[in-house]
């Protein structure tokens, strides 16, 4: 649950690594549904990508309230990812952006352009340093759709898909594209699975033990005490409580 708070972040170097030969294949950008400032921003990242990826089948334990409130406040959830030691994720709100750094490389701004329902689109901008190529500049767009499942007496499931493009922006590393989609294309998925395996690792946690794992954050005095609250109330679904009353 913590560790797909980062997701948002590192997907753009998971898309730095990654490639294939044509576009994500999944549920495509209903246009109409983005103001026309973020038109602007998606379509030339998604119409002409260098890389792009589509990733179905990811399924983990979690509850669709926790899943949603973690990506409506992904620098609440960076913070929970470091506080169970399950990432470096960084993120500060700057109007209506985050300025995001992943700790591992990865620095720029992450862009919130649509929530509808079980389906996210971010627009993410910036750099990553990576000792395989030279810098990588480039901007990307990172699609999450969502589903739930929730069977009678048993434990509910998210089923995710991602789709990402990324684009480019330096000239010296578009003639290395060749030799990375060679490199990436043996490692992304593994890439992928592996986040995620740490994304059911916390997330079965939280199923199996809410108040211990609520506990442990409490704990932790760099957590936003108000985001806390809320999230303590969607943990044990029970009213939300104040910030007063948390820790």
């Amino acid at each position: 649950m913590a560790r797909r708070a980062g997701l948002t972040l590192g997907l753009l170097a998971l898309l730095a690594g990654a490639a294939a030969p044509d576009a994500g294949v999944g549920q495509p950008i209903d246009w109409g549904r983005l103001p026309s400032a973020s038109q602007r921003l998606v379509e030339p990242v998604v119409a002409r990508p260098q890389i792009s990826r589509d990733v179905a089948h990811i399924t983990y334990p979690s509850r669709r309230e926790i899943w949603e409130y973690l990506l409506d406040y992904p620098d609440f959830a960076a913070d929970v990812a470091r506080a169970l030691h399950e990432g470096k994720y960084r993120l500060r709100l700057v109007g209506d952006h985050y300025e995001a750094d992943d700790g591992r490389g990865v620095t720029g701004i992450v862009r919130p352009l649509l929530v509808e329902g079980g389906r996210r689109i971010f627009y993410l901008e910036g750099r990553y340093d990576t000792r395989w190529f030279p810098t990588l500049r480039g901007r990307a767009v990172v699609v999450l759709d969502s589903e739930y499942v929730e069977p009678p007496g048993g434990q509910p499931l998210a089923q995710v898909r991602l789709m990402g493009y990324l684009r480019i922006d330096n000239v010296v590393v578009r003639a290395f594209m060749a030799i990375a989609r060679e490199f990436s294309e043996r490692t992304f998925d593994g890439k992928v699975r592996k986040f995620f395996s740490h994304v059911e690792r916390v997330s079965r946690r939280a199923c199996d033990d809410p108040a211990g794992l609520l506990d442990l954050l409490a704990a932790e005095p760099r957590l936003n005490r108000e985001r806390l609250a809320e999230f303590r109330g969607i943990l044990l679904r029970r009213p939300l409580r104040r910030a007063a009353d948390v820790g």
